[in-house]
């Protein structure tokens, strides 16, 4: 928030120059991020926890107990005992637990004079008019925001808190027509609603150019309330800032005091003698107390007892000594965030400064998060990826309805929803990591960026039948476009195609599962480029992985080529390896023979080598397609395969007969189990 130098100056006197009072607010927890206005306001960073101090006489507390410089004197409120002929009905305490009521009578609108137009300009406010500028400097100076209201458009003699019926409609002041619910705190006339509570008046209430009576509305709002209302109504307003992060009650008088004052000096109205102060009864003083055993726990040092009854006495929490040590305090009404005896540790070591706090080392040696198995699996995939040439990315884990459909398959169950996001567009959790991703992609190649491969680590979210809370399994996600390999003078430029984006994932499950048997399929995910897919599967049928080329409609604003693949790290972690067997070099020649076979477009590759590594060999085998050849005269959806069959012999030479044998068998295999013809 901005506060005015002049303001803090005139509540807490003192001839303390701007960097000096910064200085002193940072120290106490109040950061000041820079000095504006040519040294005239300061920009300060205010902890939600201390709304006192967003008004300036909070601030001013803080700077007399830092400069040790006395507040100014304030007059006690005085209001006689009149009556202003309105009554207050609160229909829930606990949501409204203390409502004042004042009236000023013969107000005459016209423009502020030039001290007020400097104080609001100095906390980046424009001046309106004397009276609604009146409400703003009750606002600024006390922390406490109060609503004036035209009186004649207050119908009756009767103000009532109560909350709204469920589908009710209220035309705020700016216009804009909110849709209320029951748990909508609500202000009442005699015959509607007038206001808000804690958040902004209505439009027909408000003051207006010939408004000459003000009825000043003061009051206590619970603070979880006014939250849950004003974001439900998206609204954000002065006043729900600080009631949604609690005000003072006992400061309502002086709020009304200041507010009457204001509109007599500002525009030459005069009070009605009397105040309605409804409540449920007088709010009982916090009593706390402050052992030095604590202090000295949690400082790790004992201060001196006269250091700690001052700097208890300056915060104004006036100290009484319990004896052995016991320190009985008694807690501002403003102070809503001191409650523990913790808090009033930390009081202590905020006032006599924290860099006395001693230092020590850690005596424990800390433990490694790589003691947790999955931690090893996830820093085992980011350094394989890595070591390939992508960079991470870290993405969200919330996205917006459907954003993860294209990349999902048909079976993957519905989406979790968010009971409260933080905007439309993050209201579901993901269920893929890609999303992100290609965000990330789009927005790169938008800038320029042609080459971009880019992995995700992270988790995704599914309903858990059985359990409140949702599975999340860890998956680690790829993005590739551009560039196939690194460019080089030496070479010509190659596009990146799907056997690049299968080539990182057959490295990265052998990384994280040696030895792990999966079955490679195409996919037909609806983000896939048709014919440009794969799909890894375990033994049991289970998804393991899948890669492709991201179907055009999905790159329309991409002007190159982008692959994906997922992999399930959880159930990688989860399968069963083999540890690498050391074989030595065959010392045999090797023997190769060759068979031509044609297949049709639906024949899986993996069914060919799954047939011919299941026939019984001589010496270990390899299998490999080296060649291929469309056309006629083949038929449109057949294609010739060249498939080469490699015996590495070790203890023997191999005869002429067990290698035959062994090419019949394989043949036998191609043609009678798959009904393969051979060229």
């Amino acid at each position: 928030m901005l506060a005015s130098l002049d303001w803090l100056r005139s509540l807490c006197p003192t001839d303390a120059d701007a960097e000096t009072i910064a200085d002193a607010l940072t120290a106490r927890g109040l950061t000041v991020d820079s000095i504006e206005r040519g040294g005239s306001a300061l920009e300060i960073d205010v902890p939600a926890n201390r709304p006192d101090c967003l008004g300036h006489l909070g601030l001013a507390r803080e700077l007399s107990a830092a400069l040790g410089a006395p507040l100014a004197a304030r007059e006690t409120p005085s209001f006689g005992d009149g009556e202003i002929g309105v009554r207050v009905d609160i229909a829930d305490p606990k949501l409204c637990g203390r409502y004042t009521a004042g009236l000023v009578r013969g107000v005459t609108i016209g423009s502020s004079p030039e001290w007020v137009v400097q104080r609001l300009e100095a906390c980046g406010l424009r001046s309106i008019n004397n009276v609604v500028d009146a409400s703003n400097l009750v606002l600024l100076e006390l922390g406490n925001p109060i609503h004036f209201f035209d009186r004649r458009q207050v119908r009756g003699d009767r103000i009532g808190i109560a909350c709204a019926l469920d589908g009710e409609s209220f035309e705020t002041l700016d216009g804009v027509e909110r849709k209320l619910d029951a748990d909508t705190l609500m202000i009442d006339d005699g015959e509607g609603h007038v206001a808000l509570a804690g958040i902004m008046g209505g439009a027909d209430s408000e003051i207006k150019d010939d408004t000459r009576d003000v009825l000043i509305e003061a009051a206590w709002f619970e603070p979880l309330s006014v939250r849950r209302s004003a974001r439900r109504l998206q609204m954000k307003t002065d006043a729900s800032h600080r009631f949604e992060r609690g005000v003072d009650p006992e400061a309502l008088p002086l709020a009304q005091d200041l507010a009457m004052r204001l509109l007599e000096q500002l525009a030459g109205g005069t009070r009605v003698d009397g105040l309605v102060d409804a409540h449920a009864g007088p709010q009982q003083p916090h009593n706390a107390t402050l052992r030095s055993g604590q202090l000295e726990r949690l400082l790790g040092y004992v201060p001196a007892e006269d250091e700690v009854s001052g700097a208890l006495e300056a915060l104004g929490l006036r100290p009484k000594s319990g004896g052995e040590g016991r320190y009985d305090v008694t807690i501002p009404s403003w102070r809503v965030d001191l409650g523990r005896e913790a808090d009033l540790v930390e009081e202590v070591a905020r006032h006599l400064g924290y860099d006395r706090i001693p230092v020590e080392a850690l005596a424990a040696d800390a433990v490694a998060d790589g003691t947790r198995p999955q931690a090893v699996i996830e820093e085992r995939a980011r350094e394989v990826l890595a070591n390939l040439g992508f960079h991470e990315a870290v993405g969200y884990s919330m996205i917006g309805e459907g954003q993860d459909l294209p990349y999902l398959a048909e079976s993957d169950a519905n989406p979790i929803r968010l009971s409260n996001p933080i905007a439309e567009s993050l209201a579901f959790l993901r269920r893929s990591v890609l999303p992100g991703l290609v965000q990330a992609v789009e927005l790169n190649q938008r800038r320029g960026a042609r080459d971009v491969r880019l992995f995700e680590v992270g988790r995704v979210f599914f309903p858990d039948p059985g359990s409140t809370l949702p599975r999340e399994p860890l998956h680690a996600a790829l993005a590739w476009s551009g560039a196939g390999h690194p460019r080089h003078w030496g070479c010509d430029v190659r596009e990146v195609e799907l056997y690049d984006m299968m080539g990182c994932v057959d490295r990265l499950i052998d990384a994280i599962a040696p030895g792990f048997e999966t079955r490679r399929e195409g996919d037909s995910r609806p983000g896939l480029r048709p014919g440009q897919s794969a799909i890894w599967r375990s033994p049991d049928g289970k998804t393991v992985a899948w890669a492709g080329g991201l179907h055009p409609d999905l790159q329309t604003d991409m002007p190159h080529d982008v692959f994906l693949a997922e992999i399930d790290l959880d159930l990688l972690a989860a399968a069963p390896t083999s540890v690498p067997q050391y074989r030595s070099l065959a010392r045999l020649t090797p023997v190769t023979r060759d068979l031509a076979v044609v297949i049709s477009a639906d024949t899986a590759w993996a069914s060919v080598v799954d047939a011919l590594r299941g026939v019984s060999a001589p010496a270990p085998a390899t299998v490999a397609a080296v060649d291929h050849y469309s056309g006629a005269p083949l038929a449109d959806d057949e294609m010739s395969l060249t498939v080469r069959v490699t015996l590495h012999p070790d203890e023997r030479t191999l005869t002429d007969a067990e290698i035959e044998g062994y090419r019949e068998a394989l043949i036998n295999v191609l043609q009678g189990d798959l009904g393969l013809k051979l060229r």
